[in-house]
């Protein structure tokens, strides 16, 4: 419990530490008040059996005399009044209490969602290629409000009727403390026996939960991201039959942790109310008058009636505890995980490319235990070139695409722009100055001029600049001419009203929109046809006089016009050079070439 109080108490900042503070602070008032109110009962109840000791007890002279009664009826009402407005009090601190909890608690889901987003955003590309996407939606939308739901919530809760059930136990004890102290031991030991039978199988269940409910997000994820493919290959009953077991799984381990969480507040009541009449009987055994006995059985009744919504608010607490400590583990660690790693230096100035970009020495491989990807690379990218990388399937050249973005980390060697190492320290300065085209293109649910100025304010939007955009995509006259709302027009969900070629040159634009001093196109134009990959890679050659240019081509002939080409083979640099002095000395060149251009013509 002392870890698990730690890693909850550290999910916490420094300000919203300060209003768990505040928090705890009302939540004694409450439980005071509570106690005032419960223990008011035992004189009003006294006053109303024996009248005459208004004026025999200090307090109650004082109050005669000082507000002016004229008789023990009129003050006997007033007393109930005052105690009546003593429970109304209560019962309102009570419910602002209640909305002070559930505020602390929900807002945290909001701020714990918002850091891990922060902390998955935060991290390098390769943490991505090792994690499926559906875990981290998971962990922001299912884990975190696990945690609120069972843990932080909980916790609130869990302090709140401490602090009550303690404060009532005291005033009990102070009344009666042989009836109270031995009504606490059955209490607290009936509970004792419940909490340690429970407590492991509350465990199992949440982890399986959690292993459940990654399974169901996987399985939804594929279904909806493929749902062209699943509806070609009629899939629909497959992932339906995939999403089951898990599904139900999840609902049989839930349907667990209600009843272990709600059925032994059955078991505490009816103790609990086996204890009430026991007192009854243990006072009429000792006082033998049933009206000397009314007023403290008012109190212990009262207290009863107090003390089990709390105790059983106690035990569930403790229950949802103990079932989301696995949903905890999982935000706790991924947090934990990103603080560690190195971080990036978001603020990093610009890195502009005045001269030259040099690739020295660099390897790349994502495990020791494998064959590197990328091998001794050495290369010079002047400002203002444009350059091809070809080479046949499994090369490398994305993951060297990839390197001269910056996503990837060399495994060895160094990358510097004009002399200056690109690291984690200067990384986000290089990328502000960079546009990218990869092969499959991300877009949003939203109009085309939200999604090529995606990631600038919508508000302020270079029609200008975005129609220029357009042109050198090839892109400009579909929009104004074949949509009916022009750049107004919504693409719908990953781009489904438009074709694949006017998705990538939607891509295209939107990476020229933002005026990069260098691009790079990752087989930017592989579903275009033909004709219009040609047009838009002339579009792009006269637009190279002003920005370097990093091409992976689908065709070796759209990249005729590059000043240099560099061959890849097994991740090694095989040769550079021209189109003509490649096809004159690389013979893996001409076969590509020579590849390319028997397809071309048997497509023809």
């Amino acid at each position: 419990m002392k870890q698990l109080l730690r890693k909850s108490y550290g999910l916490l900042e420094h300000h919203e530490r300060k209003q768990l503070l505040l928090l705890v602070i009302l939540m004694i008032g409450q439980a005071c008040l509570e106690v005032v109110s419960i223990g008011s009962i035992l004189p009003f109840m006294g006053l109303l059996e024996r009248p005459e000791a208004i004026h025999s007890i200090w307090f109650t002279q004082w109050a005669y005399e000082a507000f002016g009664f004229t008789s023990d009826h009129s003050f006997l009402i007033m007393a109930g009044v005052v105690v009546l407005s003593l429970f109304l009090i209560v019962n309102a601190v009570n419910a602002i209490s209640l909305w002070a909890q559930a505020r602390f608690s929900w807002m945290r889901s909001f701020s714990v969602s918002r850091r891990l987003l922060e902390a998955y955003l935060s991290r390098p590309y390769t943490f991505f290629l090792q994690r499926n996407s559906s875990d981290f939606t998971r962990s922001i939308y299912q884990e975190v409000r696990q945690v609120v739901v069972g843990i932080i919530l909980p916790m609130v809760m869990l302090l709140s009727r401490c602090i009550s059930v303690f404060l009532i136990l005291l005033l009990l004890t102070y009344i009666n403390w042989a009836i109270s102290l031995g009504l606490a031991a059955l209490i607290i030991g009936t509970y004792g026996v419940v909490y340690v039978l429970s407590r492991k199988i509350l465990t199992r269940i949440g982890e399986r939960i959690v292993v459940a409910n990654e399974e169901c997000y996987r399985v939804t994820n594929e279904a909806f991201g493929g749902i062209k493919e699943a509806k070609l290959s009629g899939l629909e009953s497959a992932y339906v039959e995939a999403y089951s077991p898990p599904g139900f799984m999840v609902g049989r381990m839930a349907t667990r942790r209600a009843v272990m969480a709600g059925v032994p507040r059955y078991i505490l009541e009816s103790v609990a109310f086996g204890g009430m009449l026991a007192i009854v009987l243990v006072l009429l055994a000792t006082s033998g008058s049933i009206s000397e006995i009314i007023p403290t059985v008012s109190v212990f009744a009262f207290a009863g009636y107090r003390l089990m919504p709390a105790l059983s608010q106690v035990f569930v607490s403790i229950a949802n505890i103990r079932s989301s400590t696995a949903s905890l583990d999982v935000v706790v660690k991924d947090l934990d995980d990103a603080y560690n790693e190195p971080g990036f230096d978001l603020e990093a100035p610009a890195l502009p490319l005045k001269s030259s970009l040099s690739l020295q020495g660099v390897s790349f491989n994502y495990s020791t235990k494998r064959k590197p990807i990328l091998e001794d690379i050495n290369l010079e990218i002047a400002r203002g070139e444009s350059i091809a990388i070809v080479g046949p399937t499994g090369s490398g050249k994305t993951t060297l695409i990839d390197i001269l973005l910056g996503l990837l980390e060399p495994t060895s060697g160094v990358m510097a722009v004009d002399g200056t190492a690109v690291d984690r320290s200067t990384v986000r300065g290089w990328q502000k100055q960079l546009g990218y085209v990869p092969q499959h293109i991300f877009l949003c649910d939203d109009t085309i001029s939200r999604n090529i100025s995606l990631g600038t304010n919508g508000d302020s939007v270079d029609i200008e600049r975005m129609e220029n955009a357009t042109t050198l995509a090839g892109l400009h006259e579909f929009i104004s001419n074949e949509l009916p709302e022009g750049y107004q027009t919504k693409v719908g969900e990953r781009g489904v009203r438009l074709s694949g070629g006017q998705i990538q040159r939607l891509g295209i634009a939107r990476a020229i929109y933002r005026d990069p001093s260098m691009l790079f196109l990752d087989e930017a134009t592989s579903a275009l046809d033909a004709h219009t990959e040609q047009a838009v890679m002339e579009g792009l050659q006269g637009d190279t006089k002003k920005r370097t240019v990093v091409i992976i081509a689908h065709r070796l002939s759209t990249v005729r016009f590059c000043d240099r080409i560099v061959v890849l083979n097994s991740g090694k640099i095989v040769d550079i050079g021209t189109w003509d002095e490649l096809m004159d000395r690389c013979d893996l060149f001409n076969k590509l070439a020579g590849k390319q251009s028997t397809t071309h013509r048997a497509g023809e």
